[in-house]
């Protein structure tokens, strides 16, 4: 599909992008750490699983001062206010869904991922795949909004929105299946980190489809 010809790259400095793509970069890598850490944890390498986990607080903190680096840039830089607005908007957003996956990889540090009963570890699985996807498919759309492949990002943010809308029904799912199956989580703190795990998660692929929403906008509204 032919993109729109006008580049975030084209309106934005050259530090400012370098920065973005850094910031782009760091969520890429947390979510590679998280995607490793449950596929570790679903072969019982527990110990390998807590590297990961540590691995994505570690780029979480990093993640917080390229954020306030790229704030910074956007904020000095000359553009207009609504512009500006939109896009610490868009920046905002992207760094709260390190916040989210941050607070599942703490989750899922202590919790015994082996000893949750199927149907809900399924359930919490697809919702880490989603959240993983959603990620990269906004990173995705970001990149292209760079290069001018405006109409691409556009394809891009419509299946963000298809995520957010199945991460909506596991969710649904997952807290029913809290409900029915409580007598089987044991000690009751277990049934707590499940749901904070769950909430944490199922907020990332929010945040993400949010984010789009952002990037959406400035694309319709600057980049034509």
């Amino acid at each position: 599909m032919e993109g729109l010809s006008i580049r975030l790259s084209d309106i934005l400095s050259a530090e400012a992008i370098e920065t973005l793509i850094d910031f782009l970069s760091n969520l890429e890598k947390i979510a590679k750490a998280f995607s490793s850490s449950l596929d570790l944890l679903n072969t019982m390498r527990v110990g390998e699983a807590r590297v990961q986990l540590a691995e994505v607080l570690k780029l979480e903190e990093k993640g917080k001062d390229l954020r306030t680096r790229l704030e910074e840039l956007i904020v000095s830089s000359r553009l207009e206010a609504s512009l500006k607005e939109d896009l610490l908007n868009f920046v905002i957003k992207a760094d709260a869904i390190g916040d989210h996956i941050k607070e599942a990889a703490r989750e899922l540090t202590i919790l015994p991922i082996l000893e949750i009963p199927a149907e809900i570890r399924n359930g919490i699985i697809e919702l880490s795949k989603l959240s993983i996807t959603a990620l990269h498919q906004l990173i995705s759309a970001a990149k292209k909004t760079m290069e001018g492949d405006n109409a691409e990002a556009l394809e891009d943010i419509k299946l963000i929105n298809k995520y957010e809308e199945r991460a909506d029904q596991v969710d649904l799912a997952n807290r029913g299946l809290l409900l029915t199956l409580a007598d089987k989580l044991r000690p009751v703190t277990m049934s707590i980190l499940i749901h904070d795990l769950n909430k944490d998660l199922e907020e990332s692929v929010d945040a993400c489809q949010v984010a789009g929403e952002y990037l959406k906008l400035i694309i319709l509204t600057w980049l034509v």
